[in-house]
């Protein structure tokens, strides 16, 4: 089973003085992320990390944007599947795969099955996630995508995440704004029928503090707070994931959906919510307006934390005013030119 982190109390309602809940409006006062333009030689390295319960069912939707993005943007798009599993006869219910895949390895048989239908170059990598898999050259924008079902996994991806921006946390920046991010991690993470889906560039205070530019006018957003920033849990090991094969109570998300108490469309709705902000990034004119997203199968409700100051600065436990008002930070930056 994945881990499913738990939102605030205060994530979509807020208090006021009178102890009475009130709506949280955010959305209509929410600013839109703007990524570093790939440089003309530059590639769009997107990175599927687990092709099991989540990964499985995005795998088709990061294939379509990948197409859409060469033919409509005549962006240079490279897409690497990764994951060391192998297709069990238990997965075919709540996975993407049927009968025929069972004893395959799920990275190559999700890109043997996709790519040639679209007409999409995959790489794979039939292994555990490790940094080293993650190229890098000047002008490209990296985006891991995590779809892991363990904190280990997680912590290596976050590893992988903080090792950007080092020369600007060590001092090689202190004069100016730090650099663009070129590397992001969008995290989906599900529960029996809860899921949440995390977006974010770096778990460096000292560079979210540049996150809006423009504050307080905060005409747009180009640093968000990491998933494990957002929700340190995210790396904290559950003790079934210490417990041996044979344990009684480490039984697999699959067997979860034939005892009834995992929903079997749990991890689909998470990729659908996941695949929406990959569209939203790199199609939509507006741009990307929430960072984090949360579902709830039980009560049927969808909620959002929306790209504001004040929204990124409650993760961090800080007011608005905290973000600095540099007006000329960032001057080389260019937003990611959007399809239609």
């Amino acid at each position: 089973m994945k881990r499913i982190a738990k939102p605030s109390s205060t994530d979509h309602m807020s208090c006021s003085r009178t102890g009475r809940e009130t709506l949280d409006l955010s959305h209509l006062t929410a600013v839109p992320l703007k990524l570093v333009a790939l440089g003309p030689r530059g590639t769009l390295r997107l990175y599927l990390i687990g092709c099991g319960g989540t990964g499985s069912w995005l795998a088709p939707h990061v294939i379509r944007l990948a197409r859409f993005l060469r033919e409509a943007h005549a962006m240079n798009v490279q897409l690497t599947f990764i994951d060391a599993d192998v297709v069990e006869s238990k997965n075919i219910y709540r996975q993407n795969f049927c009968q025929a895949e069972i004893g395959a390895h799920k990275a190559e048989t999700l890109a043997l099955r996709l790519g040639p239908a679209w007409g999409v170059e995959i790489g794979v990598q039939v292994a555990r996630f490790d940094p080293k898999m993650v190229e890098h050259q000047y002008g490209d924008i990296g985006l891991l995508i995590g779809c892991v079902d363990n904190a280990g996994a997680r912590k290596t991806i976050a590893d992988t995440l903080d090792h950007t921006g080092h020369g600007w946390n060590n001092g090689a920046y202190s004069n100016d704004a730090p650099p663009l991010p070129q590397l992001w991690w969008l995290d989906a993470g599900n529960g029996e029928n809860t899921g949440q889906v995390t977006f974010g560039s770096t778990s460096s205070t000292k560079i979210l503090r540049y996150g809006f530019p423009h504050h307080p006018d905060s005409t747009y957003c180009v640093h968000l707070p990491a998933p494990h920033l957002q929700h340190p849990d995210l790396l904290e090991t559950r003790p079934d994931e210490t417990k041996t094969s044979e344990a009684p109570s480490n039984i697999s998300c699959a067997q979860m959906v034939w005892a009834g108490a995992q929903s079997p469309s749990i991890n689909s709705m998470v990729a659908s919510i996941a695949a929406s902000y990959l569209w939203r990034i790199f199609t939509d004119k507006r741009g990307l307006t929430m960072f984090a997203t949360y579902c709830n199968l039980e009560a049927m409700s969808i909620r959002s934390r929306y790209i504001t100051p004040e929204s990124v600065g409650a993760v961090l436990d800080k007011p608005a005013a905290w973000f600095e008002q540099r007006r000329n930070a960032n001057r080389a930056m260019r937003p990611v030119e959007q399809a239609a």
